[in-house]
């Protein structure tokens, strides 16, 4: 772990017991610089996806372990960024949302099936869409176009050898609250911590 590394993971713990999960997901995710990325490759990123999807690059961002440098997800926490891990890119825009939305309902309505429906949906009810979940089906042009477009970027390794994928969020709502409930998450984790610290001090 650099240098840089440790002094965000100890500032990162240090916030949970002071910052309410919504500040956390604010100073640390939302805002700020990307763990693995300069400042100019995490602009050049930004803008690249924003440009292809015709959105604002504010509307882009990075989030994971790639833009902290360890992962706050259930399961991999406080993980640091490997060779092996991802660059998680997130769009966040209603507008785009609610196109895919329509086209999925149409899809659906009209009798279609797809094998990854269920796993669609506890996605979708959550406020975003994964779309290796869509189905395949030459009704989801919009499938390809993410497809190739991420493939391009990680074959491009202007961001370095790392496999980038993307998700897409109806809004910062649904972003924050799933950062939040993996902050919570930490601070669970944390306070079981501290309380096995307080109990072994109390036995010795």
């Amino acid at each position: 772990m650099s240098n840089d590394d440790t002094e965000r993971l100890c500032q990162f713990k240090e916030d949970l017991s002071v910052l309410s999960p919504t500040q956390i997901v604010r100073k640390h995710v939302i805002s700020g610089e990307c763990s693995i990325l300069s400042q100019s490759q995490y602009f050049d990123l930004r803008s690249e996806v924003a440009d292809c999807f015709e959105l604002h690059p504010n509307e882009v961002l990075v989030v994971g372990s790639a833009k902290l440098g360890f992962s706050i997800a259930p399961g991999k926490l406080y993980q640091l960024f490997s060779d092996r891990s991802d660059i998680d890119v997130v769009l966040v825009s209603s507008t785009l949302f609610d196109e895919i939305w329509e086209v999925v309902f149409r899809y659906k309505y009209e009798g279609g099936y797809w094998s990854k429906y269920e796993e669609f949906v506890k996605y979708f009810f959550q406020g975003w869409i994964r779309p290796d979940k869509l189905p395949r089906s030459d009704m989801f042009p919009f499938g390809r176009k993410w497809w190739k477009f991420f493939q391009t970027v990680t074959n491009s390794r202007v961001y370095g050898d790392y496999k980038v994928t993307g998700a897409l969020y109806k809004s910062y709502f649904f972003l924050e609250n799933y950062q939040e409930y993996c902050v919570q998450k930490c601070i669970s984790e944390k306070d079981i911590s501290n309380l096995e610290e307080y109990n072994a001090g109390i036995s010795e």
